[in-house]
């Protein structure tokens, strides 16, 4: 019988291969945070919380879900449409 192991980090490519991102973008997460424009009505999340061992990073894979989650909470930092881009015609 074959288990599956959970790894209890993960680097910052494998971190980025199981959330579907670049690793270049996961980078620059960490380092300068999110790139859209936030506001005190709507503040966008940072990036996922990280572990630094020595000069290498490493995530936890809770971290990455956690982060997905906040995400994913519309309380928290989901956008309403602003309603951009050309108008539907309505049918009357």
């Amino acid at each position: 019988m074959s288990a599956l192991i959970t790894p209890l980090v993960l680097t910052e490519r494998q971190a980025a291969h199981r959330l579907g991102l670049s690793t270049d973008y996961l980078y620059r997460l960490r380092t300068d945070g999110p790139r859209r424009r936030s506001s005190k009505e709507h503040p966008l999340p940072p990036g996922p919380a990280v572990l630094r061992i020595g000069r290498r990073v490493f995530y936890r894979p809770a971290d990455l879900d956690a982060w997905l989650a906040a995400l994913a909470d519309g309380s928290s930092y989901a956008r309403q449409s602003r309603g951009r881009g050309r108008p539907r015609k309505i049918a009357a």
